[in-house]
């Protein structure tokens, strides 16, 4: 009886020395396959294809849940360098332009100014087209800080309703001369934690766009209004509208709708409208109202902030 137990232990720990053996082999290979998989995908990306991902087997493990937030984090990684290279060719592109035009007015003032008055216009037209220039690098860095999130130390509570009520009251003049109508239609009680000078530039580009680009005789509406699940700004016109497919294009930076670029602007004034809006943890988004269009920026409410 003690050989006969004795010969089945030894027996059960082979079996069992031997299974633990081919086990730890098996699970090593195939840890070691997806390591190398991560690895190769890795001098993929080095070598310069963006959109190379590595494989999820769907088993859902710690390892699939790693690769999949690898993964995640790799298509962050190229859509802001693609964001970054498109930003590089449309500065390229619209700088062009300006710079042109400075060279041709200096140009003109070396070669075909006689007097003192035709030196004083060619100054002036250059000077215009500098501060053009400056105008868009300022938006620009401007875009970049609040992207960054360099404005969070100015945050502070904000009474959104006095703010959004006296910035129509200050376009209210801006409106008559353009033979525009401005309704002002803002609840009271409507706060939020963020900084003051970024909302205020929010709202007035979102106005003065809807001024700009609207015929004479177009009535723009800003409102506020408070809702279930927090509340809502909207600036609207019954204007000509934005054709659907160009909603999400017009917050790209340097986007304009007119492709000659024979009106004035930068095409910056909607991006950075959605910069300060996701710095404030706004979403915004426009709808058609037929006629005219409608921009609205939503946000949730603040459990620390109380009305009245």
């Amino acid at each position: 009886m003690q050989h006969a137990i004795v010969r089945a232990f030894v027996w059960a720990g082979g079996l069992t020395l031997l299974l633990a053996i081919a086990g730890g082999a098996w699970l090593g290979s195939t840890f070691l396959r997806r390591i190398d998989a991560i690895t190769r995908t890795s001098r993929a990306i080095m070598e310069g294809d963006l959109s190379a991902r590595i494989p999820v087997r769907g088993t859902h493990d710690e390892i699939d849940q790693l690769v999949t937030s690898l993964n995640d984090m790799l298509a962050r990684i190229q859509q802001l360098l693609d964001g970054l290279r498109q930003v590089s060719s449309d500065i390229a592109h619209d700088l062009r332009t300006p710079l042109g035009r400075l060279r041709q007015h200096l140009e003109d003032a070396r070669e075909r100014a006689k007097t003192t008055v035709d030196y004083d216009q060619a100054t002036d037209a250059a000077i215009e087209e500098a501060d053009a220039l400056l105008e868009t690098f300022s938006a620009l860095l401007r875009i970049a800080q609040v992207e960054a999130g360099a404005h969070r130390s100015a945050f502070a509570p904000v009474d959104f309703s006095a703010l959004v009520r006296s910035i129509g009251e200050a376009y209210q003049p801006a409106a008559e001369d353009s033979r525009h109508k401005l309704a002002i239609l803002v609840e009271d009680g409507v706060n939020l934690v963020g900084d003051r000078q970024l909302l205020a530039q929010m709202i007035s580009n979102l106005v003065e766009n809807a001024l700009h680009h609207t015929p004479e005789g177009t009535t723009v509406s800003l409102g506020l209004r408070e809702t279930a699940a927090g509340f809502e700004a909207e600036v609207a016109d019954d204007g000509p509208g934005i054709p659907a497919d160009e909603h999400d294009k017009v917050f790209d930076r340097f986007y304009r709708l007119d492709r000659s670029r024979s009106t004035a602007g930068s095409g910056l004034g909607l991006a950075l409208v959605k910069a300060i809006a996701g710095l404030h943890g706004l979403s915004v988004r426009l709808e058609d109202r037929r006629p005219g269009l409608s921009v609205i920026l939503s946000g949730a409410k603040d459990p620390s902030l109380r009305s009245g």
